[in-house]
């Protein structure tokens, strides 16, 4: 079978046919949490990457908000008639509200330039939503992709406030489909580092997707990943839950940030 676009896709692809070992520890089911802060790069992340699991949290009562670094206006793709920094904010902002969230923040710094900026900085706007959100849970984008400055920040800030973060990422196996059939960056993590497999619903994913309308010429690889993933996500502790106090989270286990 393949896209519109033409790319292969695989069948969808569980955990237990992804991995030859399995992990008999992993959690199938996501932690409690009263507010959920997603932190992304740019406008899209928290739909693509985050957006099923986004919409898993709010089905089980969390408040949610999201924060991205920039606007998104380097994106090769813009199908509107209108600057990608003029609307991609407006469709960052529609499609977060698709997947539940009352609140969304842009810290606007350059798309082309956020690496270059210290990451303490960066830090600074996290650690301000947490304490104006009341957050008690950071979830970020990481599985090795090529630019990991949003899950760095999250990590910092998550240690300074002692607030957990968790992270979207692939196993191994997965990550190797996706970059054969999808073209995708991504190289996922081992077994090891993987702490919860969890069974998720798209349909609220597919709105908050479809709300990028500039970016629809580009949807293509992230739907074949979507289409090898199936209907499960993965996400691993960068910040681990204390289980002293927070024991709604359960026990982690990993418990390394990103390296």
């Amino acid at each position: 079978m393949t896209t519109s676009a033409g790319i292969g896709v695989l069948p969808p692809i569980r955990a237990r046919q992804a991995r030859r070992t399995q992990n008999m520890r992993l959690a199938t089911a996501l932690p409690m949490a009263r507010s959920v802060l997603a932190v992304v790069a740019r406008p899209g992340d928290e739909s693509w990457y985050l957006g099923a699991i986004l919409d898993a949290f709010h089905a089980q009562g969390s408040r949610l908000s999201v924060l991205s670094f920039t606007r998104g206006e380097r994106s090769g793709f813009n199908d509107s008639l209108h600057r990608l920094e003029s609307i991609r904010p407006w469709e960052f902002e529609a499609a977060a509200f698709a997947l539940g969230a009352d609140h969304c923040t842009i810290a606007d710094y350059p798309d082309k330039a956020l690496s270059r900026f210290p990451i303490e900085r960066l830090t600074e706007h996290v650690t301000r939503e947490i304490r104006e959100r009341n957050v008690d849970l950071l979830l970020t984008v990481d599985g090795r992709l090529t630019e990991r400055i949003a899950p760095h920040a999250a990590v910092r800030a998550g240690r300074e406030c002692g607030v957990p973060v968790l992270a979207w990422t692939l196993p191994h196996g997965v990550a190797q489909a996706v970059r054969r059939v999808a073209g995708l960056a991504v190289t996922g993590d081992p077994d090891h580092r993987i702490d919860l497999e969890v069974p998720v619903r798209r349909q609220r994913q597919w709105q908050a997707t479809g709300e990028h309308h500039s970016q629809a010429a580009g949807d293509s690889v992230q739907r074949a990943r979507l289409a090898v993933q199936g209907d499960r996500e993965w996400l691993r502790w960068l910040v681990p839950p204390d289980i002293r106090t927070m024991p709604a989270f359960g026990a982690p286990t990993s418990q390394e940030a990103p390296s």
